[in-house]
């Protein structure tokens, strides 16, 4: 193996690549009569071992270590809040102000006692650069009105999905206001922020599953904020 650089950088960059291209790829297999295919990304930080590994029958190319199944459990994860990049926090810092996070919540993950905060990977930033810092203040109401008035074609990003960058950026504020009260141990106060941010986009399944988290810790009593993962 050789050292790269920023390599956090590199693996976020190649998530949304690859991303980009399943969904050039599923429009022209739709025109074949092919089904199309969808997969889901954990990334991690973390020293590793990595070589290659077996015996003289069969070797495997590999990497091994507590990071690497990190890194499958937060794969695995998305299908719980239906993301499709899920980023652990040690990857989110180190990776710079290049791309457009939306933190999720911190979770515990099957075969780690320790939580750990982790982050949606949603685009790149230079998608976003341009949107006006308003959006990150508005109301559902105020955003949904706001976009009525956008004459332009949306963007692929979000889930690489057909979206408007400007619901994107009001996503990602309403929901993390939510996700703030949820850890603060309000989830009264979390739920009417995953409200609104599930009217921007009602498409959006880590609304419903915190919102659905938030009825349960009001009827349910105290909760730690952490949000447990039981998917492997």
């Amino acid at each position: 193996p050789k050292s790269l650089p920023h390599h956090e950088r590199a693996a976020c960059q190649s998530a949304v690549q690859m991303q980009t291209a399943l969904v050039t790829l599923c429009e022209r297999w739709a025109e074949e009569g092919i089904p199309e295919i969808r997969f889901r990304i954990g990334l991690n930080t973390s020293r590793v071992m990595l070589g290659n590994y077996g015996c003289e029958y069969r070797v495997n190319y590999t990497v091994l270590g507590d990071g690497v199944n990190l890194a499958a459990r937060l794969e695995a994860a998305n299908k719980e809040f239906g993301t499709v990049v899920l980023v652990a926090e040690n990857t989110y810092h180190k990776a710079g102000g290049l791309f457009l996070f939306r933190k999720v919540g911190t979770v515990r993950v099957p075969g780690k006692a320790e939580p750990t905060a982790v982050y949606e990977l949603l685009c790149e930033q230079t998608l976003v650069s341009g949107v006006p810092e308003a959006y990150s203040t508005f109301t559902a109401d105020e955003c949904i009105q706001a976009l009525r008035e956008i004459p332009v074609a949306p963007d692929l990003l979000f889930h690489w999905q057909w979206v408007h960058k400007e619901a994107v950026v009001a996503l990602k504020a309403l929901f993390e206001k939510g996700v703030e009260q949820y850890q603060r141990g309000d989830p009264k106060a979390a739920l009417k922020w995953f409200t609104e941010a599930r009217a921007v986009m009602p498409s959006d399944k880590a609304c419903r599953v915190m919102a659905e988290m938030c009825q349960k810790a009001i009827t349910g009593g105290p909760s730690d904020g952490v949000i447990d993962v039981l998917t492997k």
